[in-house]
């Protein structure tokens, strides 16, 4: 009995251990099993779908995000009981809300959460330099562009993302070819020698990264910095404004994958309109007989007999329809305390142009991890490899390429020999015909293309060392070489001509390594109604580029092309390399202040010094300050009716600073010995030798511009329209320009500081959700800007050329009064119609005459212009501002319609009031017996047709004209997508996603302009040439079909 009873002891003493623990756990289980339930809605009653829905501790640390379902409810689970919690609820086009909920003794709480619309725009957070802020505490001139905006955006390339879709801001195509970049104008134009173009800003390194490696997919806001408060930061290279973009990070939560496809087919949306056969035989004969030649084609019907009417299109040879292919995939996600995405990108496109390619394969790294309460490490990184076939072999109708190139072959000439290969006998290249490489031989033959590899990465730190008081320092670097490869085969048709079948191989290659750290101190404090945000830092960075070019000719292996330069014989060897360092340091500061959110205070200050100037001038300051009057703050304002329904934010913005430009090549301001292989002769052999390059400049300083910006922001209709308008002034002055030295000093020019310019206008950006209901919504969006740019002074300077088209063909000038890169030349008066009214002319006084031409053009159908000078000759004095290249009036506008699941988005761009030179009329618009012509050309004056105004044959005088001057005007249906969303339809899940698209690009043009398309510029960046068509590869019109998947 004892026995038992001890036994008894035993197992019950086993028992309770056992269900001790339990019973705790089961209390712990209870405790930390509580539910939350809520339900999102409009202040109308519409339940709300897709709301990001944050759950916070009292302490502000996330602990998990969900989304609100298709009938705005949510759900949260392992909550504490009786621990409060903060409930943030957020949609664009709607306000942020915020709730605390203590967690009841049941377990089960319920909310309903309601948002009052559209004042999100004034919380929306807006990136500047170090930093960031909400859009109702920003004080400079900033345009952004959403990542709501930017998926709506089809683009291979980022800085093509902000065409038309930021006031202030002009993006023009350098060309249409694939992997083509852009030229942007921020505010304008202001320097001449230096660069005009922007500072990019990526994932925070400054000045580093090619665009082409950047996946658009990645983009998760642009940011452009436009007054001198909001670039001053970035000191001596922001004077042409600043582009941050941020790519996507990830978000604690549930994994998400993405995945995107798209395949789109592209081609020229229109074709110059030429001579065919027949105008041409015409034509020719004609030419020839003024030449005093006999008729090219005495048996014109024999030789339409071969061609038809119509013969060749040489654009139809060369043109081709285009494709692409771009695939997406992204992973992204984390917990409380680590973040990460992934992304992968392949883009594979076809271009409009035979021989013309571009693919790129790219990844994008972007992680974050709180280390403890305090700190807090990062990691973003982008690496890319492209290839590029530029197409720049094929020549599609340069001044230069006037026997070979597309525009110019006669129609007369078949395409190819009866064996398929690319004829090449061209029968009016010069008298008689003779072998040309013709743009086909061109395409097909020649090998070209681009290898790009590049690395842009960044790791970062940071530490809060009390509250509010946070150190951060990042390391980036940009590591990245290209490859460029052409060969020339033995077999191109001049060459077997000639009898030197021999091929020409050429390789440049590049590298560059670039280095930035930054090191900055933030504290950020409100005390009361006071709030204080202080940033000091020091930054340094460091690039150096290597060059090495081989180019030989004499080879006679077509197999191994580029890769034996051994075998290139020595005297057509030519080897070229090139090494350039630049290093800077700069020590930044910041004070933000403002008082109850009313009145605000920005003073920004940055010491820059830069190896590129002259020992005495390396160091440059660059100061701003700006003032913000939040009136809708105001007890006066509240008071006023209209503040609750009509006008409900109103702000005035003032600021004023300084800010420079360094970009000029390294080594400018230092004297410099030029290599000449046969610089002198030593016992009868050629000898290397050296010259003088650049002669020394102490004095050699930064461009600096002050900008004076006054900006007035409005929400009106309960947040529905916001509406942005800034006026801006900035002289810029110590123009770095390149002028001429007297010949005796032995250097041909220098680099020097002279002259002055202007830059003013007024911006206008309005957004509006028009109708926002359940099942139809309508927004829209649009900006608009002016812009006027002067050459104030240029010193001693009167008149400076700055493009030379060929053949003595001036056609931009720098002068005072006028804007920079001015298109200058003589005003075309039309055509001489009869021997009278030459004689009528010249038997008047000089000083009385109207019109003048050249010497030898005093003759019926030959051109006459505007005497300018009104002394009865023609020479330089004559040219004068004819029009200018950069839009005074330019913007966007675009609208989203949405019906249930259906959504079209559309998006127009417009410029007004700029002019462009169209140089493939220079030899195509004058009747030149040696190339074809523009079919207006039919129309020419001829004895039977004495009033015409178009030039007779041969009229070739080489003069810049309004004759060649074309309005580059244009309205631009820029993109139009129409989406359907089938997430419902397939998914349960709120947080899952599936759309299909179709997309159309440059699907509309109007303009004046007969080239191809007027948003080109053969001159690609250039700081002053903006507006030129010398045969630029035109913008493609697109149609893609795509679908994206987020689960």
């Amino acid at each position: 009995m004892v026995m038992n009873k001890r036994m008894m002891w035993k197992q019950g003493r086993l028992i309770a251990m056992l269900l001790v623990p339990l019973l705790l756990s089961l209390q712990t289980w209870a405790q930390d099993n509580g539910q939350l339930r809520g339900v999102v809605m409009s202040d109308d009653g519409e339940k709300l779908q897709g709301t990001t829905v944050a759950l916070y501790s009292l302490t502000d640390s996330l602990i998990d995000t969900r989304s609100s379902d298709d009938q705005g409810g949510f759900h949260f689970t392992k909550l504490r009981r009786g621990v409060t919690y903060k409930v943030t609820v957020s949609m664009m086009g709607y306000q942020r809300s915020t709730q605390e909920i203590t967690m009841n003794a049941t377990g089960t709480n319920s909310v309903l959460v309601r948002l009052a619309p559209a004042a999100e725009g004034l919380d929306e957070v807006v990136v500047v330099g170090y930093g960031e802020v909400k859009k109702r505490d920003l004080t400079g001139a900033v345009s952004s562009i959403n990542s709501e905006e930017l998926q709506r955006t089809p683009v291979q390339r980022v800085d093509q993302m902000l065409q038309g879709r930021a006031a202030g801001v002009q993006v023009t195509s350098t060309t249409g070819a694939p992997g083509a970049g852009t030229t942007i104008r921020i505010r304008g134009s202001r320097s001449v020698s230096a660069s005009n173009e922007p500072l990019y800003v990526i994932d925070g390194i400054v000045g580093a990264g090619d665009l082409n490696t950047i996946n658009p997919a990645d983009i998760a806001s642009i940011d452009v910095l436009k007054d001198a408060s909001a670039a001053a930061i970035y000191g001596s290279r922001a004077s042409n404004g600043v582009i941050i973009i941020t790519t996507k990070k990830g978000t604690p939560g549930r994994d998400k994958i993405s995945f995107s496809a798209t395949h789109g087919l592209s081609n020229v949306p229109k074709l110059v309109d030429m001579m065919g056969a027949e105008d041409f035989v015409s034509f020719v004969n004609e030419a020839y007989i003024d030449e005093g030649q006999a008729p090219l084609y005495p048996d014109v019907d024999s030789i339409l007999a071969i061609t038809g009417p119509v013969g060749t299109n040489w654009q139809e040879e060369i043109f081709q329809t285009g494709a692409y292919t771009d695939f997406n995939l992204a992973l992204a996600g984390g917990s409380n305390g680590f973040t990460y995405r992934i992304s992968g990108n392949v883009v594979d496109q076809k271009g409009v142009v035979l021989n013309s390619s571009y693919r790129r394969y790219q990844t994008n790294v972007n992680l974050a991890k709180d280390i403890g309460t305090r700190l807090k490490i990062g990691l973003n990184m982008n690496i890319a490899r492209y290839k590029r076939e530029p197409s720049s072999r094929v020549d599609l109708g340069t001044t230069a390429g006037w026997k070979s190139s597309m525009l110019t072959l006669p129609p007369t000439m078949l395409p190819r020999n009866p064996d398929g290969s690319p004829a090449s006998f061209n029968p009016i290249a010069y008298f008689g015909g003779g072998t040309v490489n013709t743009s086909l031989a061109s395409a097909e033959l020649i090998t070209a293309h681009t290898t790009y590899n590049d690395l842009l990465g960044s790791v970062y730190a940071q530490y809060q060392i009390l509250d509010g008081l946070t150190f951060r320092t990042s390391l980036g670097a940009n590591i990245s070489n290209s490859r460029y490869h052409d060969y020339v085969p033995s077999y191109m048709p001049s060459y077997v001509a000639s009898g030197a079948e021999f091929g020409n191989a050429s390789t440049d290659i590049g590298f560059k390594d670039y280095l930035l750290n930054e090191n900055t101190l933030t504290y950020d404090k409100s005390f009361g109604e006071h709030h204080l945000n202080l940033l000091g830092g020091f930054t340094y960075q460091r690039s150096e580029s290597n060059m090495l070019d081989v180019n030989g000719g004499g080879l006679t292996n077509d197999i191994v092309r580029w890769n034996d330069f051994a075998s290139v014989p020595q005297e057509q060897r030519t080897i070229g390399s090139a090494n350039s360092l630049n290093e800077q340091v700069s020590f930044i500061g910041r004070v933000q202040y403002n008082y109850a959110n009313k009145y605000y205070l920005t003073v920004t200050n940055r010491y820059d010094g830069a190896s590129n100037f002259a020992a005495n001038k390396k160091w440059g300051y660059f100061p701003s300050s700006a003032v913000k009057w939040r009136i809708a703050e105001e007890e006066f304002f509240k008071d006023m009716a209209l503040s609750e329904n009509v006008l409900n934010d109103l702000s005035l913005r003032l600021s004023y600073g300084l800010s420079g430009n360094q970009g000029i090549s390294n080594y400018q301001s230092l004297p410099t010995l030029s290599p000449r292989p046969n610089g002198y002769v030593f016992g009868g052999v050629p000898q290397l030798g050296y010259r003088q390059g650049n002669i020394t400049n102490d004095d050699l300083t930064w461009e600096t511009s002050t900008q004076f910006n006054a900006g007035l922001d409005l929400q009106l209709f309960n947040g529905r329209v916001d509406v942005t308008t800034n006026y801006y002034n900035m002289h810029t002055k110590n123009l770095l320009l390149t002028v001429q030295t007297p010949t005796q000093t032995g250097y041909a020019n220098r680099l020097v500081n002279i002259g002055k310019t202007v830059s003013s206008g007024f911006e206008v950006g309005i957004r509006s959700d028009i109708i926002n209901n359940k099942d139809f919504g309508w927004s829209t969006s649009l900006n608009f800007s002016t812009n006027d740019q002067e050459v104030t002074d240029l010193g001693p300077l009167v008149l400076v050329a700055l493009d030379n088209t060929g053949y003595g063909a001036t056609t931009n000038y720098l002068q005072e009064g006028v804007p920079i890169g001015a298109n200058f030349g003589l005003e075309y008066a039309g055509v001489w119609h009869s021997q009278e009214e030459i004689d009528a002319e010249l038997a008047k006084p000089l000083e009385d005459r109207t019109y003048v031409s050249i010497s030898n053009f005093y003759k019926p159908g030959k051109q006459k212009y505007y005497d300018y000078q009104k002394d009865g000759e023609l020479n330089i004095d004559d040219y004068h501002y004819l029009g200018t290249p950069n839009p005074p009036r330019f913007g966007g506008w675009g609208n989203t319609l949405r019906y249930k699941q259906l959504t079209l988005d559309a998006f127009l761009q417009f410029q007004h009031g700029s002019t462009m030179w169209n140089t493939m009329q220079y030899f195509t618009g004058v009747g030149l017996y040696l190339t074809n012509q523009m079919s207006y050309m039919k129309d020419r004056w001829t004895p039977e047709n004495p009033d015409s105004d178009i030039p007779a044959v041969n009229s070739r005088d080489n003069i810049p004209s309004t004759y060649f001057l074309q309005n580059s005007s244009f309205l631009r249906l820029k993109s139009l997508t129409l989406n359907y969303d089938l997430s419902s339809a397939v998914f349960k899940q709120a947080d899952r996603q599936l759309n299909v698209f179709l997309t159309g690009t440059n699907l509309f043009l109007l303009t004046d302009y007969n080239g191809y398309d007027p948003e080109v510029n053969s001159a690609g960046t250039s700081s002053t040439v903006r507006a030129k068509d010398n045969g630029a590869y035109p913008n493609s019109r697109t149609f893609a079909i795509g679908a994206s998947l987020t689960f």
